[in-house]
C-alpha cells in the first residue's frame, strides 16, 4: 500500500515545481532536475524563513524546506539523500528517507554519482558553489564542479590529507565509486602536492575539518 506523502505538520513547502521538466525523465534529467530542486529548495528556504546567521537557526531545517512536485512533497533531506543518493541513510538520522512502497521511489537516480556532493549547497561557507545544472552538459559541470572544490578544499601538510567534514560524513559514498575514495580523488584532483600525496600515501590519515554552517555570502 502506498504511504501518504501529505507534508507532515512541520514541514514547510516553499517551491511548486513542474513535474515536466525532469523530474520522473531519464537518470539524467532527474539528476539535473533534483540538483536545481535542492539548491532552489535551501535557497528559498533560506529566505523565506529569514535566516540570519546559519541553517540551524531552524531546528532539522532540511527536513522543513520542502517543494511539491505534482502529488509529491519532498524535503531537501528526502532529494538529498533519498533520491540523489538513491535512498541511502542520512548520516543523522541512520535511516534511509523513503521506505518500501513510497512513491517517491521512482524518482530515485541509481546509480549513485558520488559527484553530487559538489554540486549541492546546504547554503552554508563550506558548500560548494551554486551554479544550474543542465542534462546535455551535466557531465562536464559534474567534473568541474567536482575539480573546482576539491581544489579549494584539500590541503596537505606532514604527510596529512586535510578535508572538509563532508568527507567523514559520506566517505562510504566516495568509497562505492570505482577504486573507493583515493582513485575517485585521482580522478579529479589537478596536479600538485595534494594530488601526489594521495597518490603516494592514500588516504588512510585524514584530518578533517570543521565545517563553518554560517551562510553563504
Amino acid at each position: 500500500m502506498e504511504q501518504n506523502v501529505a507534508p507532515p505538520v512541520n514541514r514547510h513547502v516553499v517551491l511548486e515545481l513542474d513535474d515536466s521538466t525532469g523530474a520522473h525523465g531519464s537518470r539524467g534529467q532527474r539528476l539535473a532536475f533534483w540538483i536545481n530542486a535542492y539548491n532552489a529548495v535551501v535557497a528559498r528556504g533560506i529566505t523565506r524563513l529569514a535566516l540570519r546567521e546559519s541553517v540551524w537557526e531552524v531546528p532539522d531545517f532540511f527536513g522543513v524546506v520542502s517543494c511539491r512536485v505534482g502529488e509529491l512533497v519532498l524535503s531537501a533531506d528526502d532529494i538529498e539523500h533519498g533520491v540523489l543518493r538513491a535512498n541511502r541513510p542520512s548520516p543523522l538520522t541512520g535511516a534511509p528517507p523513503f521506505e518500501h512502497g513510497d512513491p517517491r521511489l521512482p524518482l530515485v537516480v541509481e546509480p549513485m554519482d558520488a559527484r553530487i556532493h559538489f554540486a549541492i549547497s546546504c547554503g552554508a561557507r563550506s558548500c560548494p558553489l551554486v551554479r544550474p545544472y543542465d542534462v546535455d552538459a551535466l557531465e562536464s559541470q559534474l567534473d568541474d564542479a567536482t575539480r573546482s572544490y576539491l581544489a579549494q578544499e584539500l590541503t596537505v601538510a606532514d604527510d596529512v590529507l586535510f578535508a572538509p567534514e563532508l568527507f567523514r560524513w559520506f566517505r562510504d559514498d566516495f568509497e562505492a565509486s570505482p577504486g573507493g575514495l583515493q582513485a575517485f580523488l585521482l580522478r579529479h584532483l589537478p596536479p600538485g602536492p595534494v594530488r601526489r600525496a594521495v597518490d603516494e600515501r592514500g588516504v588512510a590519515l585524514i584530518e578533517y575539518r570543521p565545517y563553518d554552517w554560517r551562510l553563504a555570502e
